[in-house]
C-alpha cells in the first residue's frame, strides 16, 4: 500500500516540475540594454558650463563616441521586452548626444526617443558576391572528386615530421 502512495506522490511532484518548467518558459521579462540613465544627473548637463571632465564625472564614460572625431558622445539605453522563440521588441529607447566644442566644452545636448528610432535592413541578408551562384546541391557536391590523394602544397614527402 506504501508503494502506491509513494508512486502516486511521485507522479504529482513530477507532473508539478514539468508543467512549472514549461509555465517559467511562457513569461515575459523586461531588460536594459545600456546605459542606466539617471534623470536628474542626466538633466544636470547644461551647454557652456560643464565640459568633458565635468560630463565624465557626472554621466560616465560614454556609451559610444563619434566615429570620426572625438566631438560628441552618445549614451544609449534600450529597455526590451524579451519572450521566449520571440525577437526582443524595444519597449524603451533613449539616447544622449552631448556635442563639444573645440575648447572642450559642451555644446549641445540632444535627446532621441523610440520614435526617432529607424529599421535598418543590410541588403536583405545577402551580401552580392562576384562569381558563380551554385544551388544547395552545387554546394554540398561540388568539392567530390576535386581532391586527388597527391600531398598537399609545400609538404617534404616521407615521414619525417616538420623540423626533419
Amino acid at each position: 500500500m506504501k508503494s502506491n502512495a509513494f508512486a502516486a506522490s511521485s507522479k504529482a511532484i513530477a507532473l508539478c516540475l514539468v508543467a512549472g518548467t514549461m509555465l517559467a518558459g511562457c513569461g515575459n521579462s523586461r531588460m536594459v540594454r545600456g546605459y542606466i540613465f539617471d534623470r536628474e544627473l542626466a538633466d544636470a548637463i547644461q551647454p557652456g558650463v560643464d565640459n568633458r571632465q565635468s560630463v565624465e564625472a557626472t554621466l560616465g564614460t560614454p556609451t559610444v563616441r563619434a566615429t570620426f572625431d572625438d566631438q560628441t558622445w552618445y549614451y544609449i539605453s534600450t529597455t526590451v521586452r524579451v519572450r521566449p522563440v520571440f525577437w526582443p521588441d524595444a519597449k524603451a529607447h533613449r539616447v544622449m548626444a552631448v556635442a563639444f566644442n573645440d575648447g572642450g566644452v559642451v555644446q549641445d545636448v540632444k535627446n532621441y526617443d523610440l520614435n526617432d528610432m529607424r529599421d535598418v535592413d543590410p541588403v536583405n541578408d545577402k551580401t552580392p558576391t562576384r562569381g558563380r551562384h551554385l544551388n544547395f546541391f552545387q554546394q554540398i557536391f561540388g568539392g567530390v572528386g576535386r581532391f586527388g590523394g597527391s600531398q598537399p602544397v609545400g609538404s617534404q614527402g616521407g615521414s619525417r615530421g616538420p623540423n626533419g
